[in-house]
């Protein structure tokens, strides 16, 4: 591949390690920047293919690409006028609204200007998961994009946790007072927490990727395996994971903790049941990541505090369960349209029966889906990360590779941890989480499609019989 191709590879790296640091690009201008880049990164890539890009490749990811791409089309339906009889029809409720403070025209959306913006940030998203098809295209690039994502997190990781420890009443940057927990360069400490958990999943996964299929041998081959890990990069992504660890531990998230133990507990009972050819240290990592990190060196950095907030919650004391029983109203009333992207904000007053203060999201990701996309374009967003489970699961079943397997069984784990976190909180509505985990449902898929080894630009077909693929 030409040069232009490689530097927008490396761009892509650049990116995914950009996207958590400008406040979680969860600002207007900061999921701006994020948007351009991805923009450039489509136009050099069409320089690099001299405008005929490989779009055979797609048809592998046909059901991810599919379903974001159906989704924006909705998204963008919703934000065109409607003459009143047509609006009447699909939802009467939303021209009921319109008419009722004298608009000239009506829409699907109940804040067409913001479900616009979310459009954006929407294709956005798309045209990112195309840049991920044609440049993530060998087993070698998939590792140093899971690479990227723990180098990442480690950065917010390690920055979150010495603000805490050195007690820095305000982030250094940008002046956001702190609190005594670890927020990194996210506003929001369970952003933070949420975006650890993806990228420890993926750390997890990136390890497994080279543990051995067999430890057997003498006593000297063992050792000697044992000094060869201790030198290797086993050993400084395993480092990166314990900063990770105390850095999530100190954000005092409590789902944020449950996620990342019930995520490593399944997706580990997954593996040790279901992973072909299972190396024998496999059972020790998860172990050790259980039992270690979360008990041991939580314990030093703060895991009590975190289990004293999941001892004195109660539902009495938490308004969220309030916001989503009566957000059901809306979905009541704006089934299959919903209100419109990102118009959470805007029709949740009129649903409050008390004074609960300003929310802007639904603190439940599934429940605000619901509310502005409407019911069959939420189920639509859902068959694609289930599609994708599958096949992370298919590859741990079915293929040699063990890089394919790791990356795997490490987006399996993220997706787990993920699904249970945003029934809690909104962590798919920060550009630099909702992008991370895209990227992640990318990997599930890729995992079952990349060759073990070259690249897809000189294999026409994917071999995945056993005895004909290779180990990696």
């Amino acid at each position: 591949m030409n040069r232009i191709e490689k530097f927008t590879f490396y761009s892509f790296l650049a990116l995914i390690v950009w996207l958590p640091i400008p406040l979680g690009s969860n600002r207007m201008w900061a999921w701006s920047i994020a948007e351009m880049w991805i923009a450039f990164q489509c136009l050099l890539l069409v320089i690099a293919y001299r405008g005929k890009l490989p779009f055979e490749m797609v048809a592998r990811y046909r059901i991810l690409i599919g379903g974001l791409m159906l989704f924006q089309c909705w998204v963008f339906i919703q934000t065109l006028p409607l003459p009143w009889g047509v609006l009447e029809a699909v939802s009467s409720k939303s021209a009921e609204i319109y008419k009722l403070v004298g608009a000239p025209e009506g829409f699907i959306s109940l804040d067409s200007r913001m479900t616009r913006v979310s459009l954006f940030k929407g294709l956005a998203y798309t045209l990112f998961v195309l840049n991920a098809i044609f440049l993530i295209n060998s087993s070698k690039r998939l590792k140093l994009v899971a690479l990227a994502i723990v180098i990442s997190a480690t950065l917010q990781g390690f920055y979150g946790a010495i603000v805490v420890l050195l007690k820095i009443p305000e982030s250094p940057v940008f002046g956001y007072a702190q609190s005594g927990v670890a927020t990194g360069s996210f506003v929001y400490k369970n952003h933070l927490a949420n975006y650890l958990m993806l990228s420890l999943c993926v750390g997890l996964g990136l390890i497994v990727s080279q543990l051995h299929v067999s430890e057997s041998g003498s006593w000297f081959t063992r050792i000697r395996r044992l000094i060869e890990g201790l030198l290797s990069g086993k050993m400084f992504i395993r480092l990166c994971l314990v900063i990770m660890v105390i850095a999530l531990v100190m954000t005092r998230s409590r789902m944020g903790n449950t996620a990342f133990f019930a995520a490593t507990t399944i997706g580990g009972l997954i593996a040790l049941l279901f992973y072909k050819d299972k190396p024998r240290a496999l059972t020790v990592l998860i172990g050790s990541v259980i039992a270690i990190d979360t008990i041991v060196v939580g314990a030093l950095f703060g895991l009590e505090k975190v289990k004293q907030r999941l001892a004195e919650t109660s539902l009495a004391g938490e308004l969220r369960d309030q916001v989503v029983v009566w957000s059901l109203d809306i979905i009541r009333d704006f089934p299959f349209t919903g209100t419109g992207m990102a118009s959470f904000y805007t029709i949740f007053p009129m649903y409050s029966k008390a004074d609960i203060g300003f929310y802007d999201h639904a603190h439940n990701d599934y429940i605000q889906f619901m509310v502005e996309a409407g019911i069959p374009a939420t189920i639509l967003l859902g068959f694609v990360v289930l599609y994708s489970v599958w096949r992370a699961f298919s590859t741990l079943r079915t293929r040699n590779s063990r890089t394919m397997k790791g990356t795997a069984l490490g987006a399996l784990m993220a997706i787990i941890g993920m699904m249970i976190h945003i029934s809690v909180d909104f962590n798919l509505q920060p550009t630099a989480n909702a992008l991370t985990f895209i990227l992640i449902l990318f990997l599930a898929n890729a995992s079952a499609v990349l060759p073990a080894t070259g690249s897809l630009h000189v294999h026409k077909e994917i071999k995945t019989d056993s005895k004909r693929e290779v180990y990696d």
